[in-house]
C-alpha cells in the first residue's frame, strides 16, 4: 500500500449546519408560509434600515407597507419588505401539475417577461413598485424603497440591499491550508462511453490527490480537506424508465434481482467513490436535486445506511444541503445550485465583463468563466450574497421547509466563501466592498463527472484555481496544476 501524504490541515466546524436539520419525528407542514417571510424580513430589517438610512440621509423611513401606500404628497420614503414578482409566464397550479392527470405538459424553462410587475409586501400590505427594472428580481428578496407614493404606485428611486460586508471570521487557522471543490461526482446518464470517462476522470482525481500525479507535492499535501457539493449519487426519478424500474425493483413479490441491481448501482458507486476519497483526506458531501434524499430544502444529511463504507471512516462527513462550516478560520456556505437555477427561472441578466458593478457601487472583481458560457449563473450568484439570502425564490418556485422560527437561508452573518453547484460551467468572482475591501470569494462547480474540472480555494488568500482531470487535458488548466495561486 502506498505511503499517505503528510497533509497540511484545517480545523472544521459544521455546527452552524444544524439549523437546517429538520429530525424526522418534528416535520410538520401544518403551519402556514407567511411564517417564512415575516421571519426573513425580520431578520435583515436593521440592516436594511442602516442601509437605507446612510445612502439616504434625511429620508424618512416608513414602518410598513400601508403607511407608505396611504402617504400623500412628493415626500421621499424608504420603505422596507420582500419583493414580489407576478410572472406573466408562471402556469398555474392545475396547468403545474397535469402530469398527474395523465397529460404530460413539461413546465416552462422560464417564468419571466421584460415587463413582469414588482411588488413590495410585508404583515400589513402590497405596494406596487413602479420605474423598477425587473429583470434581475424575483420573489422573496429582503429590499428597502426609496422613492415616494403616487395615485398609480409607488415611484423607485432606487432599490436598497444589504450589501456585501466583511464577515465576522475568527483568526486564519489555516497554515497555507487548501479545499479541494467538487461538484456532481456522479454520471447521470445511460451513455456507456460517458460513464467511463467519468469513472477515469476519478481515477485521475484519486492518483492526484494520492501524490502519483504530481511532481509538486508540496501543492498536493497543501489540499487538508474536500468538499462535494451536490449530486454525489445521481438517481434519476423524474425519468419514467427509472420510475418504472424502480417501482418493479421495490415490490417484495415481483422484485426483479436484475431492476435491484441497476436501481442501487449508482448508490454503490457513490459509495466507493466517497470512501475512496475519505481514506485520502477529510471529506464532506452534500446532496443534489439528484440524490436520494429529502426533495425540499433543506435536503437532510445522505443516510448512513446508503453509504456504508465511506461512513466508516472518522474522516467523512455527510452534510445538509445548504451546508455551512468554519473551515480553517474561514466561514462557508455551500448549496447544490438549486437555488440560483430557480432564481434564473425567474430572471434575466445580460453578458457582463470582469467587474460588476452592484447598486450600492460594491464590486465584484477577478470574474472568470470557462469557455464561452455567458456569466448568468454567477451573476445571480453574486445577486444572493448582495440581498443577503441563498435561496430567495423559497417557498414561491423553490420547494421548502415551512419553518416557524426563522429563516434559515438568510445570510445574517455573510460568508468568506459561497460555493454552489450544478453550474453550466466553472466560474468564479471576488465581492468587495465600495472602499475595495475584499469579502467573498464565489465559486460556481460544473459536474466533475461531466467535465473533470473543479477547483482548490486557498484558505488564506482566497485565491482559487481550477483543475482540470481529463484523458485530453485542456489549454486552460494542464495537470498537473502549478503550485501558485
Amino acid at each position: 500500500m502506498a505511503q499517505q501524504l503528510a497533509r497540511l490541515t484545517a480545523p472544521f466546524d459544521a455546527k452552524t449546519s444544524h439549523k437546517y436539520n429538520v429530525a424526522p419525528g418534528q416535520r410538520s407542514y401544518v403551519q402556514q408560509y407567511s411564517h417564512v417571510y415575516n421571519k426573513r424580513a425580520a431578520a435583515l430589517r436593521g440592516e436594511l434600515e442602516k442601509a437605507a438610512r446612510k445612502a439616504f440621509p434625511g429620508v424618512k423611513v416608513v414602518g410598513r407597507v400601508v403607511q407608505a401606500a396611504e402617504a400623500k404628497g412628493d415626500q421621499r420614503l424608504v420603505v422596507l419588505g420582500t419583493t414580489f414578482k407576478a410572472c406573466s409566464q408562471r402556469p398555474d397550479v392545475i396547468e403545474g401539475n397535469r402530469e398527474l392527470f395523465g397529460a404530460k405538459a413539461a413546465p416552462p424553462s422560464n417564468l419571466a417577461a421584460p415587463d413582469d410587475e414588482i411588488v413590495l409586501e410585508d404583515e400589513s400590505g402590497r405596494l406596487k413598485l413602479l420605474k423598477v427594472d425587473s429583470r434581475t428580481l424575483v420573489t422573496g428578496l429582503p429590499v428597502a424603497c426609496v422613492g415616494k407614493n403616487t395615485q398609480t404606485g409607488f415611484e423607485v428611486e432606487r432599490l436598497v440591499g444589504c450589501g456585501f460586508r466583511k464577515p465576522q471570521s475568527s483568526p486564519m487557522e489555516s497554515d497555507g491550508a487548501k479545499v479541494l471543490l467538487i461538484g456532481g461526482l456522479a454520471y447521470s446518464g445511460e451513455d456507456r462511453a460517458t460513464e467511463l470517462k467519468a469513472m477515469a476522470r476519478f481515477a485521475l482525481l484519486t492518483d492526484w490527490l494520492g501524490g502519483r500525479l504530481s511532481d509538486d507535492d508540496d501543492f498536493t499535501r497543501s489540499v487538508a480537506r474536500c468538499f462535494c457539493v451536490g449530486d454525489v449519487v445521481c438517481l434519476d426519478p423524474a425519468a419514467a424508465k427509472g420510475r418504472e424500474r424502480t417501482a418493479r425493483a421495490l415490490d417484495n413479490k415481483n422484485g426483479d434481482t436484475e431492476d435491484k441491481h441497476t436501481v442501487l448501482a449508482p448508490v454503490r458507486a457513490a459509495d466507493v467513490r466517497l470512501a475512496r476519497l475519505a481514506s485520502l483526506l477529510p471529506t464532506a458531501c452534500l446532496p443534489g436535486a439528484r440524490d436520494p434524499t429529502s426533495f425540499a430544502l433543506p435536503q437532510q444529511p445522505l443516510h448512513p445506511l446508503l453509504l456504508p463504507e465511506a461512513n466508516r471512516y472518522s474522516t467523512f462527513t455527510s452534510l445538509t444541503n445548504p451546508a455551512e462550516a468554519a473551515v480553517g478560520g474561514r466561514s462557508l456556505l455551500a448549496h447544490a445550485g438549486q437555488p440560483v437555477n430557480d432564481f434564473l427561472r425567474s430572471a434575466s441578466y445580460e453578458q457582463g465583463g470582469a467587474e460588476r458593478i452592484m447598486g450600492d457601487g460594491a464590486k465584484c472583481t477577478e470574474r472568470h468563466v470557462d469557455g464561452d458560457s455567458d456569466d448568468a449563473f454567477l451573476a445571480c450568484l453574486e445577486d444572493t450574497l448582495w440581498w443577503r439570502h441563498a435561496a430567495p425564490t423559497a417557498p414561491d418556485t423553490l420547494p421548502s421547509y415551512p419553518f416557524k422560527d426563522g429563516d434559515p437561508f438568510v445570510m445574517e452573518d455573510p460568508p468568506d466563501i459561497l460555493i454552489s453547484g450544478a453550474a453550466p460551467a466553472f466560474a468564479t468572482s471576488l465581492a468587495s466592498t465600495k472602499a475595495g475591501e475584499a469579502c467573498a470569494r464565489l465559486v460556481c462547480l460544473p459536474s466533475f463527472a461531466e467535465t473533470g474540472v473543479c477547483a482548490v480555494l486557498d484558505l488564506e488568500t482566497l485565491a482559487v484555481e481550477r483543475l482540470c482531470f481529463d484523458d485530453a487535458m485542456d489549454e486552460d488548466a494542464p495537470s498537473p496544476p502549478p503550485a501558485s495561486a
